[in-house]
Order: structure tokens, then sequence, then C-alpha cells
């Protein structure tokens, strides 16, 4: 509730001030909370569809129960921007939860993101980097 009521005071403190460059605060702090600071799952997807349902904080980020998230969901994240590397095979975690795969399932395939946080983080990088755009030009000229 904190991170909405910053975005919301700069939020008012843009409309009252009525200048135009001080739109591009209130969007870089929401983008920056739902990229970096949401408390949210880590959803990676790496066995059979399942996404990982351990807390991570920012969509961005991946859950620390299990470090080859963080790289599963690096590699995914690249992918939707078009950035491709070879796939790291997604092999069973040392330490069993849930979510882990069976010890000795291997797949040779990509993890990847669940579909719900990547298309958050797409709308996210889009509608900040258009307000920001929007703001510079609607300032310049």
């Amino acid at each position: 509730m904190t991170w909405w009521a910053v975005i919301v005071l700069l939020l008012v403190w843009a409309w009252q001030a009525e200048e135009v460059q001080l739109w591009a605060l209130p969007l870089l702090a929401w983008g920056y909370y739902e990229l970096g600071a949401v408390p949210t799952l880590c959803g990676v997807e790496t066995t059979r569809g399942h996404p990982c349902k351990n807390p991570a904080r920012g969509r961005l980020m991946a859950c620390t129960a299990q470090p080859s998230h963080a790289g599963y969901k690096t590699d995914a994240l690249l992918r939707l921007v078009g950035v491709r590397r070879p796939p790291r095979p997604i092999a069973a975690s040392a330490s069993r939860s849930d979510n882990a795969p069976s010890p000795g399932d291997q797949s040779s395939g990509e993890a990847t993101v669940e579909s719900k946080q990547t298309l958050m983080i797409a709308l996210t990088l889009i509608a900040t980097v258009a307000g920001v755009v929007q703001t510079i030009l609607t300032a310049a000229g």
C-alpha cells in the first residue's frame, strides 16, 4: 500500500504543478514497483508447464528458494525482447519442493515464465516507455 500511496502522491503533485515533465515521475515509480518491488510469485515454468509458486520480489526477479530459477527467468525475459541464448538444461533441484521436478526428470526444452507475468512485464515496459517518450516530446515542443 505504501508504494501505491507514493504513486498517487506523485500523480497529484504532477497534476497540481501543471508541468508536463513531472508526469514521468509517477510513470517511472509505477514501472519500478511493478518490475522490481511488487510481491509476487516466481512464475518460472520448468517442468510439465507448472509455474513456480515460491515468493519473489518484482516481476523481473525469481525466487531465492530455487537458485537456478534466476537464470531461467533471465533467459525467458531476454527471449521476450528477441535475444536468443542457447537453452539451459532444466534439471532437478537439490532440494525437493512441491514445484520441483522429480529426481532424474530432465528436459532439454527452454524454461518459460508464466504467461500472466510475461504479459504484465510487457505492458509495464510499453506503458512506461510510451509515457516517458510522450512526456519528453510534449515538454520539448
